[in-house]
């Protein structure tokens, strides 16, 4: 139920043990769709942007022990969506971002469920990553994340490290959230829990954390300064500074 690392190796070869039997790493795909997505580096036309989604994901998934293949990005068209989708399913896990909404360029699920993806749940009540897909194709777990950067990142911690995690045979893959208070008052919000980046500093012998400013979900250069995913559930009244919360670490 954990990992082998050094320490592991050290004590299985000092107790004369040549040969183990461990999990393999899943094989994890990384597709992003959007038309107006470049690769960084490249010069940008009228209204295109840089793509950075398929880059936190797959360095996410590295993180979390998957071998990774980035199909790179697809364009709004349901053709080029279904060749890339194909593709990705050849994977133990699929993780996509964007086009899980209601828009008219939203093409993941309709053609997943062409390609038999099974629709387990569309939607949560989470701030950032509302619109979150999954489903399953025979042993393929399919995870269609948000577009917006700041909600694939954390949509990825919620929900897709487990997964990848408990394929890896870890005994206790669920986040690991610890306890912490914060700097500042903070206001919940009165929909949805949400995961605010905060950055940790211990004060006092207690983990004291400082929201940075900018939570809008595609604000992902602001959220380059945190450490930390602060857990606010729902609410009405206003958290003041000292309030104990959990926090979950960022890799």
């Amino acid at each position: 139920g954990i990992r082998i690392g050094p320490a592991q190796v050290g004590a299985l070869a000092a107790a004369g043990v040549a040969e183990i039997t461990t999990a393999r790493r899943p094989r994890a795909a990384v597709l992003v769709t959007g038309s107006e997505l470049r690769p960084p580096g490249e010069p940008l036309e009228p209204g295109q942007i840089y793509e950075a989604n398929g880059l936190i994901l797959a360095a996410q998934l590295r993180s979390a022990g998957a071998e990774v293949e980035n199909l790179g990005a697809v364009a709004d068209d349901e053709a080029a969506h279904r060749a890339a989708l194909k593709a990705g399913l050849q994977a133990d896990v699929l993780v996509t971002s964007g086009g899980v909404s209601v828009g008219p360029h939203d093409l993941v699920r309709s053609v997943g469920g062409d390609l038999g993806i099974e629709e387990v749940l569309w939607g949560v009540a989470v701030k950032p990553g509302k619109p979150l897909w999954f489903g399953v194709r025979g042993e393929t777990l399919v995870f269609g994340l948000p577009g917006n950067p700041v909600s694939s990142l954390v949509c990825f911690e919620l929900f897709v490290r487990p997964a990848v995690l408990a394929l890896q045979g870890h005994e206790d893959p669920l986040p690991r959230f610890q306890p912490g208070r914060l700097a500042r008052s903070l206001r919940p919000n009165r929909a949805r829990t949400e995961l605010v980046r905060a950055r940790a500093r211990v004060v006092d012998g207690e983990v004291e954390l400082d929201v940075v400013t900018g939570q809008e979900s595609h604000m992902i250069a602001r959220a380059a300064r945190a450490d930390s995913l602060v857990l606010v559930p729902v609410g009405e009244d206003e958290l003041p500074a000292g309030s104990g919360v959990s926090f979950l670490p960022l890799a």
